[in-house]
């Protein structure tokens, strides 16, 4: 009983520095958020070789903004998203070479 006495002792003043402190900051996905604002370079109205070479500077650009996991998985959702794989010869194995290139800084069309 005295454990969840302390517990709730400590919660109850936790929730009151906050609200006398205000809110803590929240919390944002840096990656996502750059994704989002980066996924115009990749509009179907741009020639396909373009997109690849955005594709790949977004990678590049966001590969510190999150684990490389995450990475991966929200580029290969915005090369889905965009078109870019079906637009791309070698689809989702060219995404994956411009994804894994671009998280280790290395230029593939040199």
């Amino acid at each position: 009983m005295t454990n969840c006495l302390v517990t709730l002792a400590s919660s109850t003043v936790a929730f009151a520095a906050q609200q006398l402190h205000g809110s803590p900051p929240r919390a944002t996905n840096l990656l996502a958020e750059a994704i989002e604002y980066l996924r115009p370079h990749l509009d179907r109205r741009i020639p396909a070789v373009e997109r690849a070479r955005g594709f790949w500077a977004i990678a590049v650009a966001v590969r510190h903004l999150g684990s490389a996991d995450a990475a991966i998985d929200d580029l290969t959702s915005l090369s889905r998203d965009s078109g870019l794989m079906d637009d791309l010869d070698g689809g989702a194995q060219t995404v994956n070479h411009l994804i894994r290139w671009g998280l280790y800084d290395r230029n593939p069309f040199r």
